[in-house]
């Protein structure tokens, strides 16, 4: 499996960060999931196996892939361990300083070539983007919920959003 995206950090282990990190390592990537409340990634990487555990009992998981899948998921504690990552996925509170600050400091740890994506319902990709230094890397990733059954997810480019960066978030999804 080609996998566009190898390394993925979900902010938020919330319902939709939950769902999301649930898909990335379903579609074959590794991936870190942070939340800012002590404990929160630790019990969203146990909901999202116990999501796993169900699909294998009801026959839609074998129990090879149910272990291969547990293998890419990762609860971390800090912003610092997302700084490998291809790309970075929030889904954290609506609010927009929130937001801003999280993106300026997520840009001071990942590489350079990292894309950074909100998953925001409500708020301007270019208003979120508005206080990086590479906005062109920067684009809205709209999932909807529940995200493992809805296959839906809304690409948003924001006013300097690299459209070939659109486009790479367009065919992983």
């Amino acid at each position: 499996m080609t996998v566009t995206f190898s390394k993925i950090g979900v902010v938020g282990a919330g319902a939709m960060g939950r769902g999301i990190a649930q898909i990335a390592a379903q579609a074959g990537s590794d991936v870190l999931l942070l939340d800012s409340q002590p404990g929160a990634a630790q019990r969203g990487l146990e909901a999202i196996t116990a999501q796993w555990a169900k699909l294998h009992e009801k026959g839609k998981l074998d129990a090879a892939a149910q272990a291969s899948l547990a293998t890419r998921l990762h609860a971390v504690d800090s912003i610092q361990a997302l700084a490998e990552c291809d790309l970075v996925i929030e889904a954290v509170v609506e609010n927009l300083e929130i937001k801003r600050n999280l993106f300026r400091e997520l840009e001071s740890v990942v590489r350079q070539d990292a894309v950074l994506a909100t998953n925001t319902s409500s708020l301007s990709v270019t208003a979120i983007a508005a206080g990086l230094g590479q906005p062109a890397r920067f684009a809205g990733y709209h999932f909807f919920n529940p995200v493992p059954l809805m296959k839906v997810v809304e690409v948003v480019a924001g006013f300097k959003t690299d459209r070939a960066l659109c486009n790479r978030l367009a065919a992983y999804a």
